[in-house]
């Protein structure tokens, strides 16, 4: 909102991004459940979900464009009778939503339609970065994408409270406006000692390629 001036976020059916009062607004699979309602907000525009099992579009040649079209009818919800795009979350493979990886070439054609209206293009790799994916350290590389915004957690402490926001500098330099921000606990160096070693750990083990070898297993 700070980058783009705009308002309103898209997200994918059945998602799940956290539990902050701005992620449980963001989550489908939250704010649709019992009890879960009141986090249900106006600006949150939500997509059908690119499932190529079950899904709308399964077995579609065309499935990528025809579950980004979707996006497109989100973003021009939002810029037409909402307060504009301002960011298009998604997992780069869906977890809680049940392990679905999008077609090729779905997260292209969505990225193409939210920058064009405007917003930004967020990846949560919370669950699914760090090498998971095994062909790609990123979940989002398989689709061949960059990101305007990434976040992780979870894996990068592998048990010990670590996460990461990475974005564009474009995007970063929105926040150089004067207001002061700082975090009591940010860059704590025992949580960084454990990011490094879990980095490290990866690579020494290669544990990328024993998930792309379980995987295809």
């Amino acid at each position: 909102r700070t980058h783009t001036g705009n308002k309103d976020a898209i997200v994918v059916d059945r998602a799940y991004h956290g539990h902050t009062l701005s992620t449980l607004s963001l989550s489908p699979y939250k704010y649709e459940h019992v009890g879960g309602e009141k986090y249900k907000e106006d600006w949150v525009h939500k997509v059908v979900c690119p499932d190529t099992y079950r899904g709308k579009f399964c077995g579609s040649e065309n499935a990528a464009v025809e579950y980004a079209s979707d996006v497109k009818r989100a973003c021009d919800e939002a810029c037409n009778g909402g307060s504009g795009v301002a960011a298009f979350f998604i997992e780069s493979g869906m977890s809680v939503a049940g392990v679905i990886l999008p077609p090729d070439g779905y997260l292209k054609e969505c990225y193409r339609h939210v920058r064009k209206a405007g917003g930004v293009c967020v990846a949560d790799e919370v669950q699914t970065g760090f090498g998971r994916f095994g062909s790609s350290f990123w979940g989002f590389q398989q689709q061949g994408v960059v990101p305007d915004i990434i976040t992780m957690g979870k894996p990068f402490g592998n048990g010990f409270p670590l996460a990461a926001v990475v974005c564009k500098r474009k995007v970063a330099s929105s926040f150089a406006n004067g207001l002061e921000y700082f975090n009591t606990f940010g860059g704590n160096p025992v949580a960084c000692a454990a990011g490094l070693a879990v980095l490290e750990t990866i690579e020494k083990e290669n544990l990328q390629d024993h998930a792309l070898q379980v995987g295809n297993h």
